[in-house]
């Protein structure tokens, strides 16, 4: 018992030293005493165990964690942080007000009725009835007797009838508020994934966007993201739609960091871009704003598909050094059809039915290639599919996927030459590489590489 005791005492000494020094470490001082007073001091104390070293590190173990607890700035700064926001909200001082109501309440009543009411014993019976009073239940299990009790009750109705209706305010005007930040597109989308993000606008927006659904039967119109500065009015004629009712829209420049933020950005499946002329009308301006976009959008993510439309193939090269997966050039892919269609009658026909999910008999797809194929000569892949119903191998789709991927494991097989020329020669096409590059009846021996699809002209079920 007294090691026990000993051990306490120095527990206590190191305790208040610790309070005293605010944290920090002492160093012990020696102290000058006889000979004679270390004798009899060796002489007083007890013989200690051969338990005593475990016994002083188990009594310093809570001294360490709370030390350890305190010292970390970075739990109190968060800890304060959460604090001041919870009592910057709108529920904060009603919060504390209503515990520290309870408590009071509690104890006024416990106070009036503990000597002749049997039914409050304790703080906790209390606390307890007057939780179940303000809020209007009212169980009948505990009632005040004497006159301060029963005014203690009156008070407690009072404050159980503003509880409730400072509740259904608060709740009707946080929907309220929602509601019109969702209208107005300034809600806050952080916790999306694997949703479409389109960022402009167009004039034939309602088709544009019922074409991605018949094309993407997997998705709904919960999972579209408009960004733009668009009128939310003409947000709301689109959602009067009913395929298009749950369409999510946020206000604001598409190509600022703040805005596609709010969108989560880097969980995206796709970001389409489109030439919005909704500010201005000149193509240099509209192109220089979609490549400000793809590289906002790549500072977020490097993995994420991106989809842009190019008005002016001089923006061409910026936009592939910004890593764009695929690009439309919307005004000459029109030039091009009107004039094929000089050479090749019914082209505009032929291609808007391949493209076309409603009226078209037939469809461009792409898939995977199996890692079997990979390396291997164009004759065998081509073998292997002859005998596909309803299907026409059409070629090979290069270099799909993450730009940024790809590039990294290119260069790590071009620079495993020793050779100099050679080495310099990959360095140069892995520069010049074209990403999602189509190559349309391929030689037999044309060698397959890594991140390419098969393109196949499909047929749809039903049309024989």
């Amino acid at each position: 018992p007294h090691v026990r005791f000993e051990e306490g005492l120095r527990m206590k000494r190191v305790w208040l030293i610790y309070c005293g020094t605010g944290g920090k470490p002492v160093r012990k001082q020696r102290k000058q005493t006889s000979t004679c007073n270390t004798v009899s001091s060796q002489s007083t104390q007890p013989k200690s165990s051969f338990l005593s070293p475990l016994k002083t590190q188990i009594s310093q173990y809570p001294v360490k964690v709370f030390r350890n607890t305190i010292e970390n700035k970075g739990m109190r700064k968060n800890f304060r942080k959460s604090r001041q926001q919870f009592m910057d909200s709108r529920f904060g001082l009603p919060v504390v007000f209503f515990i520290f109501y309870f408590f009071i309440a509690g104890l006024a009543t416990l106070y009036f009725e503990a000597s002749s009411n049997k039914q409050f014993t304790n703080l906790v019976d209390g606390i307890w009835w007057a939780v179940i009073t303000v809020s209007t239940t009212g169980y009948g299990d505990k009632v005040p007797m004497t006159i301060g009790g029963r005014l203690v009750t009156i008070v407690t109705i009072v404050v159980g009838i503003g509880v409730m209706s400072f509740l259904s305010g608060t709740l009707a005007s946080i929907f309220v508020d929602r509601s019109n930040k969702a209208r107005s597109g300034l809600m806050e989308y952080r916790n999306l994934k694997d949703h479409i993000v389109i960022c402009g606008w167009k004039m034939q927006m309602n088709e544009f966007l019922t074409d991605i659904l018949n094309l993407n039967p997997d998705i709904d119109s919960s999972d579209i993201v408009i960004v733009s500065n668009i009128e939310p009015e003409k947000i709301e004629l689109l959602k009067k739609d009913k395929r298009l009712s749950s369409l999510m829209y946020v206000r604001g420049e598409y190509f600022s960091e703040a805005t596609l933020g709010r969108i989560n950005i880097k969980e995206a499946k796709k970001v389409i871009i489109l030439a919005d002329r909704l500010e201005s009308n000149s193509a240099s301006e509209v192109d220089s704003r979609t490549v400000m976009t793809v590289l906002t959008v790549r500072g977020f993510s490097k993995n994420v598909y991106i989809c842009a439309e190019l008005l002016d193939r001089k923006f061409e090269n910026y936009i592939k050094e910004a890593m764009c997966d695929e690009i439309i050039f919307s005004r000459n892919f029109n030039r091009k059809i009107i004039a094929k269609s000089s050479s090749v009658k019914g082209i505009s026909n032929i291609l808007y039915q391949i493209i076309d999910q409603k009226t078209g008999q037939s469809g461009i797809i792409t898939e995977e290639i199996g890692n079997e194929y990979i390396n291997e000569p164009f004759l065998k892949l081509k073998t292997a599919n002859e005998s596909l119903k309803n299907r026409i191998l059409l070629g090979i789709l290069e270099n799909t996927g993450s730009p940024y991927k790809m590039k990294v494991d290119f260069l790590r097989e071009a620079q495993k030459t020793a050779n100099v020329s050679k080495l310099v020669n990959n360095l140069q096409e892995v520069k010049g590489m074209e990403v999602n590059n189509p190559v349309l009846i391929p030689d037999d021996d044309y060698v397959i590489q890594k991140y390419s699809r098969l393109i196949f002209l499909e047929r749809k079920t039903g049309n024989a």
